[in-house]
């Protein structure tokens, strides 16, 4: 097969139940490009067609394993885990399978013991089990042991994204008097832990196994597609009930990355200097409002620009520092002049991600500079 690392006569067959463990993928599924490539190289290169991958609900390959049968020819056969606690189903996977294929292995973790117990019975009678070579999966250590004990690696196939070229003549930079001169509302986003907004489970599923480029959900990507689209989507609903709405914030430009703080308990930066500033008067006129801050025991519960002051329990936050704006609905773009919009990006390597799609200045916010040139 072409491309492929492995010798014909080492592909599994013929038509095995395949197991396919692996230690927690994370919350960012985007970002472990090196596991979806070892997913989709034993799916399309190691095993035949028509081998049958055991679905074991509650696993870290479950989500995964009915694209990969459409996608590479092969069956799936699901198998009941009623009473089975959330820790022992690998090992009905691996307690059912002809073959076994381990795509990550935390050190400590519950995937390795499993494994070694497998590799430690005696040869005779137990299934092959494959590991994917590569560092960033498997450690040397492990490595080095499964392979003594006759586990077999493979190579994954070889995947990197690679940062868009910064097309200097495409990027109009903003000035300081430019940040200056605008009353401006701070729209930031996020990366997207999951699928874009409209697009369907099989397409985004489809994006990780094949490994394209649209895979990619980072915060930068994310300002990418917005500036495509000419438009920022709606997705948070502020009151029940109620449509929802784009958020902004009136903090101003030049504090806006010393502003951010790392919630610990959230296990990220409460928001990412990446985004749009918009004109207020604009967003004004279009029908965003400042939100009402209210004390909890003063929320009216049926009026969408109500927010409380701040939350409570072990970590609790005062919001009323975040000057909220919320627009009803999604904000179209189309017709955002270009002296009421900058657009954010936190380094000048993000520049490659918006040069020759932006139609609005570039600030650089971890750059800024306090005169009228171009803030870089």
């Amino acid at each position: 097969m072409p491309g492929s690392s492995l010798p014909h006569d080492s592909r599994v067959r013929p038509f095995p139940r395949v197991a396919f463990v692996s230690s927690h993928l994370g919350r960012w599924p985007h970002r472990r490009t090196d596991w979806f490539a070892a997913l989709s190289t034993a799916c399309n290169q190691l095993l035949d067609e028509n081998s049958r991958l055991l679905l074991v609900a509650g696993t870290t390959t479950a989500p995964y394993l009915t694209r990969c049968g459409e996608l590479f020819g092969h069956r799936v056969e699901t198998l009941d885990s009623t009473g089975v606690s959330r820790g022992d189903r690998d090992q009905l996977s691996v307690f059912n399978a002809d073959v076994i294929i381990a795509l990550a292995v935390g050190n400590r973790s519950r995937t390795r013991t499993l494994i070694q117990q497998v590799l430690e019975t005696p040869s005779e009678g137990r299934p092959p089990v494959w590991f994917a070579r590569s560092t960033s999966l498997v450690s040397r250590e492990i490595t080095e042991k499964w392979t003594t004990l006759g586990a077999r690696p493979f190579d994954p196939a070889s995947r990197r994204r690679s940062d868009p070229p910064i097309v200097e003549a495409t990027v109009h930079l903003a000035t300081n008097r430019m940040v200056k001169s605008g009353d401006w509302l701070v729209h930031c986003t996020r990366e997207c832990d999951g699928r874009w907004p409209g697009q369907s489970q099989d397409q985004y599923l489809d994006d990780l196994i094949l490994g394209r480029s649209a895979s990619d959900h980072s915060v930068q990507a994310t300002l990418r597609k917005i500036l495509v689209e000419r438009r920022l989507r709606a997705v948070s609903r502020p009151v029940r009930g109620f449509p929802p709405a784009v958020s902004f914030s009136a903090s101003p430009l030049e504090e806006l990355v010393t502003r951010r703080v790392f919630r610990g308990h959230r296990g990220r930066w409460d928001f990412e200097p990446y985004g749009l500033a918009i004109s207020r008067d604009w967003l004004a006129a279009r029908g965003a409002r400042p939100v009402v801050y209210r004390l909890p025991g003063d929320l009216r519960g049926d009026d969408p620009f109500e927010q409380p002051t701040g939350s409570q329990g072990r970590h609790p936050m005062n919001w009323t520092r975040e000057e909220e704006w919320r627009h009803p609905g999604d904000v179209d773009l189309s017709s955002l002049p270009d002296s009421q919009g900058l657009v954010l990006v936190h380094r000048h390597s993000d520049l490659g991600f918006v040069s020759g799609i932006s139609r609005w200045p570039v600030l650089v916010l971890g750059h800024f500079r306090q005169d009228t040139s171009a803030v870089q």
